[in-house]
């Protein structure tokens, strides 16, 4: 048997994309969740490549193509959002919540049900072998505007996860080395596959309208779409594991000399900060950065910056975060806030992550949100 070259690219995209997703599952460096979602999208990426590049030499094969769901692109999206949440933030866990962004994977395996009722339709005398060229023809018809919600669910949280990884630069000014390669990494992994998306939807406007659909696939068939999925199986898998794999080493740290401020500049920088907390209460804005509070103050960020480092002692975030943190307090003992949930209450007061908010709170009080309320109620 002769396999085409473009199919056997294909099924070495598989065959890559098999082994790499097993090698991050199992892989025990770095932090578990991020590696096996990432795992999980490659392997639906490489299984989508081997339902395009899989060679039909019997009828078994055949029957496998026709009754198992190959191609489950709706995850695809979740996945990509949630691999950058839980890389960049290690608190992150899928929850209830979490979990419920898969269940429009049902949307994929629509035309393989079809052909399951068909299947025992004729087992029981409900449809006749004459019908299976009806049914053969609804499930293309389904998978060919199945393409439109998967396109728009990936192209969705793509962006959302950009949003997301601007967000937690705007909030993560003082990064480590390992987050700073983490976000360089995710920002990659989705420009690759905005350029995907794009890709997509030049392969999937003509595909979409009858006229030009079968044209387009006489002339080019999928490989305009799934031969860049090949090479993306490839560069997501093992750059994924080369990172999980190489965390960064600490930079090292170098010493400079204090900036000598003036008594009188220590001492306005002081006061202004606290007037700005407490009585403009800038700390709401959960996207506060050192160069908002500059400008609201009228003095250069890294004086801001220097005030607290040297004579506070404390990182700005950590300045924040404490005006933050009693605020959740003062709101939990007020009885104007009970219809509120703690989450809610929590991202009133600046917080913009449920993970950020539980572990600062924990730091700053010694308990948890839920300790400290089970504390008040005694």
């Amino acid at each position: 048997m002769t396999i085409p070259p473009l199919d056997l690219i294909l099924l070495l995209g598989t065959a890559q994309g098999f082994i790499l997703a097993t090698l991050l599952w199992f892989n025990r460096k770095g932090n578990r969740l991020p590696n096996r979602l990432l795992a999980t999208l490659v392997a639906l990426l490489a299984s989508a490549s081997l339902a395009v590049g899989i060679p039909i030499m019997n009828p078994w094969i055949n029957l496998f193509v026709d009754f198992v769901p190959l191609i489950i692109a709706m995850p695809f999206g979740p996945l990509i959002y949630f691999y950058t949440r839980a890389l960049l933030d290690s608190e992150f866990r899928l929850g209830k919540r979490e979990r419920r962004h898969f269940w429009p994977v049902i949307i994929d395996c629509g035309s393989k049900i079809m052909a399951w009722i068909f299947l025992f339709g004729l087992l029981f005398g409900v449809f006749e072998h004459s019908d299976n060229r009806k049914v053969g023809w609804l499930m293309d018809e389904y998978d060919k505007y199945a393409d439109i919600p998967r396109w728009i669910s990936v192209t969705i949280y793509v962006m959302v996860a950009y949003r997301w990884l601007g967000r937690f630069q705007k909030a993560n000014s003082d990064k480590t080395a390992q987050q700073r390669a983490s976000v360089r990494w995710v920002r990659q992994l989705l420009l690759v596959f905005a350029t995907f998306q794009t890709i997509w939807f030049l392969h999937l406007v003509p595909y979409i309208i009858p006229q030009t659909s079968n044209a387009l696939l006489d002339a080019f068939g999928w490989y305009p779409l799934y031969i860049p999925i090949a090479i993306m199986i490839y560069w997501l898998g093992l750059g994924g594991y080369i990172h999980a794999r190489n965390p960064v080493l600490p930079e090292p740290v170098r010493k400079t000399s204090p900036v000598v401020l003036p008594d009188e500049l220590i001492q306005e920088t002081t006061s202004g900060l606290r007037k700005a907390m407490e009585i403009d209460a800038l700390y709401l804005d959960p996207e506060l950065t050192v160069e908002k509070v500059g400008r609201h103050l009228q003095l250069p960020a890294k004086t801001i910056s220097a005030v607290l480092n040297q004579h506070r002692g404390k990182s700005f975030n950590t300045f924040v975060n404490e005006y933050r943190v009693e605020e959740v307090k003062r709101r939990l003992n007020d009885a104007a806030s009970s219809n509120l949930t703690l989450t809610g209450i929590a991202f009133e007061c600046g917080f913009n992550s449920q993970a950020t908010f539980q572990r600062t709170f924990k730091q700053m009080t010694g308990v948890s949100p839920k300790e400290y309320m089970n504390q008040q109620a005694v």
